[in-house]
């Protein structure tokens, strides 16, 4: 666990990086507890149950109540090294992606939980970065990356009692 993890209190994403918000994508829940919800998404191994380009995830050792530090392999990113910056279960948790394959060297995620009742609420997904290395990249990303994370968050949805599923791009 690094020392950057957050302590309790008003949480600021500017703690963790000054990157633009480039896509937010949001499910409202229902039927399930933001701890179930949070144990979905706060579980490296479940990424490659809805997350579209995740092929393979590989955690690494953590002590018994930490957050995990994990690769996945992406198609067309590579062997993506996370971070987790910041845990807090189950209400969010921030992460860094990088990886030499990866084009989206300031990557900057967090995934927050607001309970609306003991059984629903919403989940957020925000992605940060300012930077997108490669003239493809540059390109093509702003035009798939939405639609990608738009349909892996559908298959989310599934997971977790999503009721409403959007995503929107500010790239």
């Amino acid at each position: 666990m690094t020392d950057r993890v957050a302590v309790e209190g008003d949480f600021s994403i500017a703690q963790y990086t000054c990157a633009s918000l480039r896509m937010e994508s949001w499910i409202s829940y229902q039927g399930k507890t933001a701890d179930e919800v949070f144990t979905i998404m706060g579980d490296p191994t479940r990424i490659t149950d809805w997350y579209l380009l995740a092929k393979q995830v590989k955690v690494h050792e953590s002590m018994e109540g930490d957050a995990q530090n994990f690769n996945v392999e992406f198609t067309f990113f590579g062997d993506v090294f996370e971070e987790i910056l910041h845990w807090d279960p189950p209400h969010r948790y921030v992460y860094e992606a990088r990886g030499d394959d990866f084009p989206m060297r300031d990557y900057v995620a967090c995934i927050e939980l607001e309970e609306t009742s003991p059984t629903s609420g919403v989940m957020r997904w925000k992605i940060y970065s300012d930077v997108i290395e490669g003239e493809h990249f540059q390109r093509i990303l702003p035009v798939i990356l939405p639609v990608i994370n738009e349909v892996s968050m559908h298959k989310l949805a599934s997971l977790i009692g999503g009721t409403e599923c959007k995503v929107e791009s500010y790239f």
